[in-house]
């Protein structure tokens, strides 16, 4: 086995570790493991082609069923440090479909990156079309080399949600770190933790933890 594949592994493996679907610790707490697989590349000056698909498994007793994602995004470089794009995307769980539509403007400055994101979700069964504001902060670290590091903190807001008499509020907070190795010119793998808040009011907080292992070809 080459050494980019044992890293490879290793990466994977340490995700798998964490994951502990069943034994959440509390009743307002849960853990779940994603897998994302990404193709992304230039298609034309300035023009970026993101797919990207998903299988997070999660705790039916605390979550809901498993899920599954698929997802295409065009993102336009408009100035040295902004892009802005728009995609579609499809969710999967238990036979439920949501699609789910969004616009976004993207800012850097140096190695960090600030994110607008604004999404337009419909939902089975819905009232109306949910509506869901994000603003997420990344700061990128190289470590070594084909290795760097990422780090976040991402705000989920909903506008106005799927439910008439449904108004504003803080849906989400998600804090990210990650560990990428690039395996070679068109192939990158990570290993990345999510800790995710839901607010509840008066109630305590939801928390769910999320490791989750991502493979990204660039072509």
């Amino acid at each position: 086995m080459t050494q980019p594949a044992a890293r490879c592994l290793l990466l994977l493996a340490a995700s798998f570790a964490a994951w502990q679907p069943s034994k959440a610790r509390a009743a307002d707490e849960d853990s779940q493991f994603w897998l994302n697989t990404v193709a992304t590349g230039k298609i034309g000056d300035g023009t970026t082609l993101t797919l990207d698909a998903s299988q997070r498994w999660r705790s039916a007793r605390e979550v809901g069923a498993d899920q599954q994602t698929i997802r295409i995004a065009i993102d336009e470089q408009v100035g040295e440090n902004t892009r802005i794009g728009g995609g579609v995307m499809l969710v999967e769980a238990a036979g439920l479909t949501e699609l789910r539509t969004h616009q976004q403007a993207s800012f850097t400055l140096g190695r960090i990156e600030a994110r607008t994101r604004l999404e337009q979700r419909f939902f089975d069964g819905a009232d109306r079309m949910e509506l869901r504001l994000r603003q997420r902060v990344q700061y990128g670290q190289p470590l070594a080399k084909d290795w760097r590091a990422t780090a976040g903190v991402e705000w989920l807001g909903l506008l106005q949600g799927r439910r008439s008499g449904q108004g504003a509020s803080t849906e989400q907070w998600r804090m990210q770190a990650s560990l990428i190795h690039r395996l070679s010119k068109n192939l990158d793998v990570g290993a990345i933790y999510w800790l995710v808040i839901f607010p509840r009011g008066a109630r305590p907080a939801k928390t769910s933890h999320i490791p989750q292992a991502a493979i990204t070809y660039r072509f």
